[in-house]
């Protein structure tokens, strides 16, 4: 009995493998916008890079893909939408997964070709000048040399932001963040956090900011000149040219380094 179940698996892995299929399709657009305003994208699986350029629009790339039982892609591409909405001077972006299936699940529906994945990878470019706002599920983020409010969060993945100036927030889980900021806006909030991650953050020389790091299971390094009110291995209490800009950086496994960013 044991060696028919094993031929009726190995006789319908082959035949999944013979009726798979991957399909991809590219959305290209390009938008006006008012440098200044806000972009805002929402995105489940697949990572998104966004950088700047120097003219007052806004150039979204998404990759969609879809693989999986080659008589259910197509109808899965079809369900898989991206939303596109321009408001007040900025844009929204947001991508809608098609809605899960009822089926048996496990074993069987790996059998029959049931599980289809999607991703969406975007790559987008906005003014020099701009808010960012980037909300991701399982996928890293990369945001560079944009001014702005920006404000970055995902799961199981990355986060990098460089050559960037303004204001930060930035968060995730399962994942690095390393952030460089040319310059940072004055009393504006800076705050990273992640769990199972190191964090690195680079600031000006002149920055002047209140500094309140903290890390489980790593250390903390700076090349600033903190006046220190708390320190150990794992926590960092202090002004840093007579403060100003709360700086905040949380990880529970990683270091944290906190470093001059270099012009």
């Amino acid at each position: 009995m044991k060696r028919l179940f094993l031929s009726l698996v190995a006789a319908f892995g082959l035949s999944v493998a013979a009726s798979a299929a991957t399909i991809t399709q590219t959305i290209d657009k390009t938008f006006d916008v008012r440098p200044g305003a806000q972009f805002v994208l929402s995105n489940v699986n697949g990572r998104i890079v966004v950088h700047a350029w120097d003219q007052p629009r806004i150039h979204v790339v998404a990759e969609k893909q879809v693989e999986g039982d080659r008589d259910q892609v197509e109808e899965v591409m079809k369900q898989l939408k991206i939303e596109i909405q321009s408001r007040d001077g900025g844009l929204i972006v947001a991508t809608r997964q098609p809605k899960q299936s009822d089926g048996l699940g496990g074993l069987f529906d790996l059998l029959t070709g049931d599980h289809v994945n999607v991703n969406v990878r975007y790559d987008v470019t906005v003014p020099r000048t701009m808010n960012v706002a980037v909300d991701n599920t399982n996928g890293s983020i990369t945001l560079t040399e944009v001014t702005g409010r920006h404000d970055l969060s995902t799961t199981n993945g990355r986060i990098e932001v460089t050559r960037c100036s303004g204001s930060l927030e930035a968060s995730t889980t399962n994942g690095s963040i390393e952030a460089e900021l040319l310059k940072v806006t004055r009393n504006e909030r800076l705050e990273l956090e992640t769990t199972n991650g190191r964090i690195e953050i680079a600031v000006p020389a002149d920055f002047s900011g209140d500094v309140d790091a903290d890390t489980t299971n790593g250390s903390i390094h700076t090349d600033l000149p903190i006046s220190t009110r708390r320190l150990s291995k794992n926590s960092l209490r202090g002004t840093v040219n007579g403060g100003g800009s709360p700086l905040r950086l949380r990880t529970t496994n990683g270091g944290i380094e906190i470093r001059v960013a270099q012009r």
